[in-house]
């Protein structure tokens, strides 16, 4: 429940405005039966709206007897629902070390620069190196081996805020 929860909220979150469950099931790729649950769970705790949208009657529906109402979401309190569904991030930690390194050292850097200069583990430095190219924000100066110098791509720089590099974030 908890990992469906998860996608179903990061599916919201990339929404603006009213959402359906049919939309959030073709995204997802889950049941709406499913999803119909989170939903209402959600809007009973106070982070989602609900809409009813009856069809007007002048509108031809296929359908015999009683016309079907659409359902629509709405995201309530945005800073709740970005309380419970928005990655946090830790602050002052050894990535924010190697963040301000690496901003500081544009033009090159090693992972020993940032073992030295920035006090962390060197699994932790290759790791946060790694992540860091497979998000598009660095770049080898040549194709591998030890002593790689790395720089920082000036059109992908976020700022002075250490980018959010996924849930596996050990440093």
């Amino acid at each position: 429940m908890k990992r469906r929860l998860k996608i179903i909220g990061k599916a919201i979150s990339l929404k603006n405005g009213f959402f359906s469950v049919k939309q959030i099931a073709k995204e997802t790729s889950i049941e709406s039966a499913q999803i119909q649950i989170v939903l209402d769970r959600l809007f009973r705790e106070g982070t989602l709206q609900r809409f009813d949208l009856i069809p007007n009657p002048g509108e031809h529906t296929p359908l015999r007897g009683r016309p079907k109402k659409r359902v629509v979401y709405q995201i309530k309190d945005k800073r709740i629902f970005k309380e419970r569904f928005v990655p946090k991030i830790k602050k002052d930690t050894a990535a924010d070390t190697m963040w301000r390194l690496i901003r500081a050292k544009r033009e090159g850097f090693t992972v020993r620069d940032l073992v030295v200069l920035a006090g962390a583990k060197r699994e932790n430095a290759r790791w946060f190196v790694k992540m860091l190219f497979r998000g598009g924000y660095i770049t080898p100066s040549k194709s591998g081996g030890p002593g790689v110098e790395w720089a920082l791509i000036k059109f992908r720089d976020p700022g002075p805020e250490r980018p959010y590099l996924g849930k596996a974030n050990r440093v």
